[in-house]
């Protein structure tokens, strides 16, 4: 299908949605012949264009809702993490050795054996059948990763 026929398609549709607007007015007067005849018509026009329309605008409207919702929330909190949200460098360290099951203060030898060790565990190409279990892998793969180069960084080993 073209891009015209479907511009053409949803223009159509849009004045269909317009025009069932009035149509309980005009179906008042009518006799049932021509009332039938006018519900067949307007089924032609449940196009597939009038049908994505009406889904789309309603996902939009419900994106926006979720939006405000999220919004006044942080508003409520003080800001998108809340008023304490940062760590303090001190407890982010402490959770980077923890992540990488070493105790704080751990030289860089063995934040690397660590970091190797349990990355070959928990690798996400080892769980590649189960998706689930791919994505938990990939998880702690990025936050084994994250403390270790966080930890590379602090000690000045990168």
């Amino acid at each position: 299908m073209s891009v015209t026929k479907r511009l053409w398609d949803l223009a159509r549709s849009n004045l269909s949605d317009f025009r069932s607007a009035f149509d309980s007015d005009l179906m008042d007067g009518l006799s049932e012949e021509d009332r039938r005849a006018l519900d067949e018509e307007l089924k032609k026009n449940q196009t597939v264009g009038a049908k994505a329309g009406r889904t789309a605008r309603r996902v939009k409207d419900a994106a926006e809702e979720a939006w405000e919702k999220a919004y006044e929330k942080a508003k409520q909190r003080g800001g998108p993490g809340g008023p304490s949200s940062a760590p303090s460098s001190a407890e982010q360290r402490r959770r980077w050795y923890k992540t990488l099951e070493l105790e704080p203060g751990a030289d860089f030898d063995a934040i690397r054996k660590s970091y190797r060790r349990l990355l070959r565990q928990y690798h996400p190409d080892k769980f590649a059948q189960d998706p689930e279990k791919y994505r938990a892998a990939t998880e702690v793969a990025r936050n084994i990763t994250e403390a270790y180069n966080g930890l590379a960084d602090h000690l000045g080993e990168k």
